[in-house]
C-alpha cells in the first residue's frame, strides 16, 4: 500500500516501461501485484507478458462482506494470480483456516494462489521453523485436489527478514526448500505434483545471484524492491541469467 496517489501510479508506469523495453519476455515470468482499485489500470498499462495479480482476495464469491472483494470478480478483472497468507495479513489476524478457505475459492474461480509461509524471529529462535512451515501447508492445501496443486505456488517468507536488511544464508533458504519439496514428494510420490518455490524476504539483486542459481528454487517474491522500477528490471535481468 505504497503508492497512493493517481500521480504516484503514473509516475511508476512510466518508469516501468522505460526500464522493461529492452528486458528478454520469455524467459523469466514477471509477476505484479498492485492494490486493488490499480488492478484494471496495470493490466491495461503493462505489457502483455507481465502477468498481473492481487495482493489478498476473499473467500465467498458474493454476500453481505463490506469491504471484501471475491476471486470472482478478481477473475474478471483478467487478475491471474493471488497473494494469499502473507504475513502482514497474517499479523491482521488471519489464520491458516482462513488462507485454506481463501485458496479453495481462487482456485475454484481460476486464479493461481501464492501461497506466503514462514516463521517468525520467535519460531526461529525455538527451532521451530519447520513446524510452522508443515502446519501452515498443511492446513492451506488441505482441502486442495490434487489436479489443483500445480497451479499453487509456494512463496518462503521468513517474517523476522521482511522489510529489514537481514536475510537467511542461501543455505538456509535451500533448506527449507528442501523440506517443502520432500514434503510434497512424500505426500504424492510424483516430482511432476511439487509446487514451484519462491524465496521473499528483503529480497534483492545480489540475493538473487546467491539463491535461484541453485536447484529447487524457482523465483523471488519482492516487495520493496519491486516499487523501484529500476530495481526490479535488474533483478528480472539477473534472473534471465541464470
Amino acid at each position: 500500500m505504497n503508492q497512493v496517489s493517481v500521480a504516484d501510479v503514473d509516475r511508476y508506469l512510466v518508469s516501468f516501461e522505460r526500464e522493461w523495453v529492452c528486458l528478454p519476455t520469455d524467459s523469466v515470468q514477471t509477476i505484479v501485484c498492485p492494490s486493488f482499485p490499480l488492478i484494471r489500470e496495470f493490466r491495461e498499462k503493462l505489457p502483455s507478458y507481465v502477468a498481473v495479480g492481487a495482493q489478498n482476495s476473499f473467500w465467498e464469491e458474493r454476500g453481505a462482506y463490506t469491504g471484501e472483494v471475491s476471486p470472482a470478480l478478481l477473475a474478471d478483472m483478467k487478475t491471474s494470480f493471488v497473494l494469499l497468507g502473507h504475513s502482514e495479513r497474517r499479523h491482521m489476524g488471519e489464520t491458516d483456516e482462513v488462507v485454506a478457505k481463501k485458496i479453495s475459492a481462487c482456485l475454484s474461480a481460476g486464479l493461481r494462489p501464492i501461497l506466503c509461509v514462514g516463521e517468525t524471529s520467535d519460531d526461529r529462535n525455538n527451532n521451530q521453523t519447520f513446524e510452522v512451515i508443515l502446519r501452515q501447508i498443511e492446513i492451506a492445501l488441505a482441502d486442495v485436489l490434487l489436479a489443483q496443486i500445480d497451479r499453487i505456488l509456494i512463496a518462503y517468507e521468513p517474517v523476522w527478514a521482511i522489510g529489514t536488511d537481514r536475510t537467511p544464508s542461501a543455505h538456509d533458504i535451500m533448506k527449507v526448500a528442501t523440506f517443502i519439496r520432500r514434503f510434497f514428494l512424500k505426500k504424492f510420490n510424483d516430482e511432476a505434483i511439487i509446487p514451484s518455490i519462491v524465496y521473499g524476504g528483503s529480497v534483492s539483486a545480489d540475493l538473487i545471484e546467491e539463491v535461484c542459481i541453485r536447484p529447487g528454487l524457482s523465483g523471488v517474491l519482492v516487495g520493496r524492491e519491486s516499487l523501484i522500477p529500476h530495481e526490479l528490471a535488474c533483478m528480472v535481468k539477473k534472473l534471465s541469467d541464470v
